[in-house]
């Protein structure tokens, strides 16, 4: 099992303390590595993707091949914890997909996104800096919001590189 990376173990602290139930949808799994730990952590483990690996891993996981803008293409409708991380600079219709993550999260939703083009793939289709993440609380409202930076890897100070890690606790809900 590869390492958690300081991102992953950012989102595993990310988890509530209390009233947190055990069942986790990861959203955009890739190849399922936090999936695992939290598994061994004693956790219910969904893994989602939207193309089913073939890679002989995925067999260890509870695997589903589920879209964000289909919630019926998720086994269930609701989850305690969904972790969508390093998904949504991919899509179009990013607003519509945290939307869609809020429906499916019961207590909390904990995303990552990368600054800018800090982690530059042809594939990002969305930059975010410290002014459009906002945005996201916006959209999250009215639940409470927390965004952080955490970096990686050392040499992400000297590149000011960072992800933003977003997470909504929609248990406090300010309406």
């Amino acid at each position: 099992m590869k390492p958690l990376d300081i991102r992953d173990v950012s989102i595993i602290d990310a988890f509530p303390v209390y009233d947190c139930g055990v069942d986790v949808l990861n959203v955009g799994c890739g190849e399922g590595r936090i999936d695992r730990h939290l598994m061994r952590m004693g956790y219910d483990v969904y893994s989602t993707d939207i193309i089913e690996p073939k890679e002989k891993w995925v067999g260890e996981l509870n695997f589903h091949k589920s879209n964000i803008f289909d919630l019926k293409s998720f086994p269930s409708p609701r989850y305690s914890i969904v972790i969508c991380s390093q998904v949504l600079e991919h899509l179009k219709g990013l607003k519509r997909a945290v939307q869609n993550l809020l429906m499916l999260a019961e207590i909390r939703l904990i995303i990552t996104v990368p600054r800018l083009k800090s982690y530059s793939s042809p594939y990002h289709i969305w930059h975010w800096d410290d002014l459009s993440i906002w945005e996201f609380e916006k959209w999250c409202s009215p639940y409470s919001v927390t965004i952080t930076k955490i970096r990686t890897k050392p040499e992400d100070v000297k590149r000011k590189q960072w992800c933003y890690l977003i997470v909504v606790d929609k248990r406090q809900c300010y309406e």
